[in-house]
């Protein structure tokens, strides 16, 4: 029987994924349940190359009738020519603080016009299973960053406080506070829901996950 499995060692991400896939009729399992944890490192050029660099590692390390999704996510902020890209936590070549990270991106723009504040996050999902091609699904969520970061601050993921989805009229840090059932009721449907850009994708990957299963 195929078993999906998500390659994350972040039991916090995990449960968000869980929570979403679960809500759609799709059981997914921890590497952990197979007693396989893999630190792997992120050397991609993009986001496409890690998320599956991610997804193929655990996929050789899991049994044969595992289904692997990885994942990996990316800033792109336009007045900064992208930046900072694949690279939030190493934006100045060295790792970051969150407030080291929050600081920086303030600085940067202190110039730069509230018109002219255009940015997004991207995740790209990658489905490897063995013996068949790997497969990339995209999620885009746009918005801009903000003049003055909010408070409201989670630990491990400084956009959170200075990016601001626009279609929904949210920060990111409030759309990720929202219970995971009350943004997803529609189960198939992105249109009136507010769905982060991760669940974009895996969103974007259901149809491709349901036949694999």
């Amino acid at each position: 029987m195929k078993q999906l499995v998500y390659a994350t060692t972040n039991s916090g991400k995990f449960q968000e994924v869980k929570k979403f896939l679960v809500a759609r009729g799709i059981m997914i399992h921890s590497p952990s349940e197979f007693g396989v944890e893999i630190d792997v490192e992120e050397s991609g050029n993009t986001l496409e190359e890690n998320a599956t660099l991610k997804a193929e590692v655990f996929r050789n390390a899991l049994p044969d009738e595992c289904i692997v999704i990885g994942d990996d996510t990316g800033v792109e902020i336009d007045a900064l020519g992208g930046e900072p890209g694949i690279r939030v936590r190493r934006w100045i070549g060295e790792t970051m603080t969150d407030q080291e990270i929050i600081d920086y991106c303030i600085k940067r723009m202190e110039n730069v016009p509230s018109r002219a504040r255009f940015a997004q996050f991207r995740t790209v999902i990658a489905v490897a299973t063995k013996g068949t091609s790997t497969r990339t699904f995209d999620g885009i969520l746009p918005g801009h960053i903000v003049e003055t970061p909010t408070p409201l601050k989670i630990k491990g993921f400084p956009f959170e406080s200075l990016f601001y989805a626009d279609e929904y009229e949210m920060m990111l840090g409030e759309i990720h506070q929202l219970p995971t059932q009350q943004r997803t009721d529609n189960q198939e449907l992105i249109t009136n829901n507010i769905l982060t850009h991760r669940e974009r994708a895996i969103t974007q990957a259901l149809s491709h996950l349901r036949k694999v299963i």
